[in-house]
């Protein structure tokens, strides 16, 4: 951690990870709205629509990897600043598609773009917060995903329906260049610290991917976001197709869960900062059954209220998990793995994003619009996190974490030879 950040500069800092996260979930989750006058415009069907919608996420997965070996390699900074750039210039290049061919190349492009940002802000809060506050910090940081949900559901809606979802594309994308330069001001290091402190390297991938824990951890986030990114990309689809509802009151009616959750996922972030570890396997097995129960209830009902109510819950629970997911590797790893350990992780939940909405829409288009396989599909996989949620062990990590200590010795010792010193053991 780098103490030369004042809490006036970590609270700067935190504000404007928290900014572009919102504006680039905004940037994302406003295809689920915008698909519809899409569909209609490039003649789409159910199938088409869905390898729109798993467009982004093949490449933002992929992104997860690399983000956090570039984070430790080339600086979080560099590579936050790139990411708020790029997503945001794919955003506004999103409105200029002829095609579904070239709609698909420029959601591959955004993913790319953004991919690297989850395991950068990782990095950054391990350098700027103390461990004891970074569950808090990330779990805030990654709640700007529920006001990013609402202003890309229910802003984009109301844009989409006055100006047109090309319009909007290019709106959105100008914001984001905006923010990327107030990022670069925020994030620059103190001269003291940036001076003080020598570069670290960051653990390999195979490193990390050794760790059992974040294997499960992965998984289990894979399985999760199944059913959440299934239900993002085709509930507003759903709302106007089963229930009637018109395109700007299908996006503010998507908005509304969002909104709801945001206190929660804050929450669970204190929580796990003040009581201590030991509480992710709870908070992950009994946010995963919440899960299950709500959408169990929203294949059931024919009443709009009550599967709003569900919905708000099944948001509710898949965020409960996400701050624990992400609040793990701060927590429980040293900070050279940080980046890697988050990529990994996330390489998981947005695998399922690459993954679930392109099932789904073949299921709506091999049933004939017929959104009850579809959201079979989706239980099954709720299911399957909750079991792996409930074999989840810290303890077993033991074995793991002397490996990591070894590998810190190693890279002390490796940085103090670089600097033309030598690590040798002293003589009794």
């Amino acid at each position: 951690m780098n103490s030369a950040y004042s809490p006036r500069r970590r609270g700067a800092v935190l504000a404007c990870l928290f900014l572009a996260w919102l504006v680039g979930y905004a940037d994302r989750i406003a295809i689920s709205t915008a698909i519809v006058p899409i569909s209609r415009e490039f003649a789409l069907d159910a199938r088409a629509a869905g390898y729109v919608l798993s467009a982004f996420y093949v490449s933002y997965a992929v992104m997860q990897i690399a983000g956090g070996w570039m984070a430790h390699r080339f600086g979080a900074r560099r590579i936050l600043l790139f990411c708020v750039f790029s997503w945001s210039l794919f955003t506004s290049l999103t409105g200029q598609a002829w095609s579904l061919a070239s709609l698909v190349a420029v959601r591959l492009l955004f993913g790319i773009g953004e991919g690297g940002f989850s395991p950068a802000s990782s990095v950054t809060i391990a350098e700027v917060f103390p461990r004891a506050e970074r569950a808090r910090a990330k779990s805030f940081v990654i709640s700007s995903v529920l006001l990013g949900g609402a202003v890309g559901s229910g802003v984009a809606a109301a844009a989409i329906s006055q100006y047109g979802w090309r319009a909007t594309y290019h709106w959105l994308g100008l914001v984001g260049i905006g923010l990327a330069g107030l990022l670069w001001l925020a994030i620059r290091p103190p001269v003291a610290a940036a001076s003080a402190m020598p570069p670290r390297a960051g653990a390999s991938l195979l490193q990390v991917l050794r760790i059992p824990m974040v294997r499960k951890t992965s998984m289990i986030w894979f399985l999760k976001n199944m059913g959440a990114l299934g239900m993002q990309a085709w509930m507003p689809t759903y709302l106007m197709r089963v229930h009637h509802v018109d395109l700007l009151h299908a996006g503010l009616m998507a908005a509304l869960p969002y909104l709801l959750a945001f206190l929660g996922l804050n929450g669970v972030g204190w929580l796990l900062d003040k009581a201590g570890q030991g509480r992710e396997r709870l908070c992950m097995a009994a946010s995963s059954a919440l899960g299950v129960a709500a959408l169990a209830v929203v294949m059931q009902t024919d009443s709009l209220v009550v599967l709003m109510a569900c919905w708000v819950l099944s948001t509710l629970s898949y965020n409960f998990v996400y701050a624990t997911v992400f609040a793990i590797p701060l927590k429980r790893r040293p900070d050279e793995m940080v980046g890697n350990a988050t990529g990994l992780i996330n390489f998981g939940g947005q695998l399922a994003g690459a993954i679930a909405p392109a099932v789904m829409g073949l299921l709506i288009a091999r049933f004939q619009d017929n959104f009850q396989p579809a959201f079979g599909f989706l239980l099954a996989t709720g299911i399957a996190a909750f079991l792996l949620s409930l074999g989840w062990r810290p303890a077993a990590e033991a074995a793991s974490g002397s490996a990591a200590a070894r590998w810190r010795g190693a890279t002390v010792r490796a940085g103090a030879e670089a600097a033309g010193g030598e690590s040798r053991p002293r003589r009794p």
